[in-house]
């Protein structure tokens, strides 16, 4: 590490700007640089990727930490971040202020205009979002009348309120393709709250062919409402105790819009998911930095929660462009003890965990630390998982809301799960026929939509993070 030459150079930098009356600050500009060096230090000695850190330069020490911290990362590193409190956070303790939904910009799906509209992914319950009537799927064209664009999707997002003009597509039958209806809808938003999203979003049981399936939608893997807290981990004990109850013999887990989380939850739901006799082998084995070594640690399944647990030989996951990390490992660190199927589109590839590193100066920072490896030594999905069957949401028109049965992932999981072939899998020849349970179903889009801002992009959702 190269501190205390840096220290020695700003020393000779402060003694060049001494005033002509010869006052010595060089403290003071000791002082400016003293988080800058924290950073570094830090990163240098529990950093995976410490190697490749680039050499900072002096001007670079003096930057707050938001600014320094990304400085001091390797070229390749995507996940590592940090949390620098906002005034407003620090002094009140809101955050999180929103609308209360979910939305990725796309190209016109008509292709009749160059314009991007939004398109809802989901929508939080009691959130103003639902207030104004807004559905998954609705496709917003226009914000306070003006189009949408990179300029102005903030305003989607959290502020005092907005006007919302909402399309429906129609399909003219000669042409067959879709089109944008004349029936403009106007929607008010009203102004965006502190809201408070539980990752259990959505459970329920499923009866189909005699079978009894549970359904989760799951978007984060977090314990509870704060540090410390085990709300959501107790609701998630419940869910399974339901699921035991109700005679559930299959579970499809949807992941589509889970981007991480603690490890700790991972490692719970394996618990309720596994085989009963696999209860208490090791879940996964993380392995850090060379300097580092003796740290590496493996993570077992628990035996404490037995009790809750479905002693399944299969788990079907329903995947998304934005599932990652926590959720992988799900796919990684079952499959030595269970048949885990895949349907959706590629995870991103996260196969790494992060520590949350505290420093004195009041923010944290979540540097990358170690690999995820599973019970069998593999961790070999730094470009995601592929799915058996892929299906992609975005190429669908209509869309249902999550946890009905004609919504499209779900429909095709449930046919799978039946011991049939997904309907819909666009990596098999299209079926002649429509599926025999006569269900509606969505139909496909000219061409493929091209996703481009997600209001995920702003969530600060981690890769997984490890257990202090």
């Amino acid at each position: 590490m190269k501190r205390k030459n840096h220290t020695a150079a700003l020393a000779a930098l402060a003694a060049l700007l001494l005033p002509s009356c010869g006052e010595d600050r060089t403290y003071q500009y000791l002082e400016k640089t003293e988080v800058g060096n924290w950073i570094e230090t830090q990163m240098r000695d529990i950093y995976l990727y410490y190697q490749d850190m680039p050499q900072l330069e002096m001007r670079d020490y003096f930057g707050a930490p938001e600014d320094v911290f990304p400085k001091v990362l390797a070229s390749y590193d995507d996940y590592s971040y940090i949390e620098v409190p906002s005034e407003t956070e620090m002094s009140d303790g809101l955050s999180n202020v929103t609308y209360g939904f979910d939305f990725v910009l796309t190209d016109d799906p008509t292709h009749t205009s160059s314009r991007d509209v939004a398109r809802v992914l989901r929508i939080q319950p009691d959130s103003p979002a639902e207030a104004a009537g807004l559905k998954r799927g609705d496709f917003i064209v226009q914000v306070d009348g003006s189009n949408i664009s990179s300029q102005n999707q903030a305003s989607l997002e959290s502020g005092s309120g907005a006007m919302l003009t909402v399309l429906p597509l129609t399909l003219n039958e000669e042409t067959e393709e879709f089109e944008w209806s004349t029936d403009t809808i106007l929607l008010t938003l009203p102004a965006a709250i502190t809201l408070e999203s539980n990752p259990l979003y959505l459970s329920t049981v499923i009866e189909h062919d005699g079978k009894r399936t549970g359904y989760l939608v799951y978007d984060e893997f977090k314990s509870g409402i704060h540090e410390a807290d085990q709300t959501y981990a107790d609701q998630m004990l419940q869910t399974f105790q339901r699921f035991k109850q109700q005679g559930v013999s299959d579970v499809i887990l949807d992941l589509r819009y889970n981007q991480g989380g603690e490890v700790s939850c991972a490692q719970l739901m394996a618990a309720l998911l596994v085989p009963s006799e696999c209860i208490g082998k090791e879940f996964a084995r993380f392995e850090f930095n060379d300097k580092h070594q003796a740290d590496n640690y493996s993570l077992y399944i628990p035996t404490e929660y037995a009790a809750y647990n479905l002693n399944l030989n299969r788990l079907f996951i329903i995947t998304g462009q934005y599932t990652a990390a926590a959720s992988e490992m799900m796919i990684n660190n079952l499959s030595p003890y269970m048949t885990v199927h895949q349907i959706g589109t590629r995870t991103v590839g996260k196969n790494v965990a992060l520590s949350r590193t505290e420093s004195p100066y009041g923010f944290v920072m979540y540097p990358v630390t170690s690999t995820i490896l599973n019970a069998n030594g593999e961790s070999d999905y730094a470009s995601g998982f592929t799915p058996e069957y892929i299906i992609t949401e975005l190429n669908y028109y209509p869309w249902y809301e999550l946890g009905d049965p004609n919504e499209l992932l779900l429909k095709n999981a449930l046919q799978w799960v039946a011991g049939g072939i997904p309907s819909d899998a666009e990596n098999l020849p299209a079926p002649e026929e429509p599926g025999e349970d006569g269900s509606t179903t969505a139909m496909r889009l000219s061409g493929h939509a091209s996703p481009d801002y997600s209001s995920f992009s702003k969530k600060k959702f981690p890769a997984a993070i490890l257990p202090q």
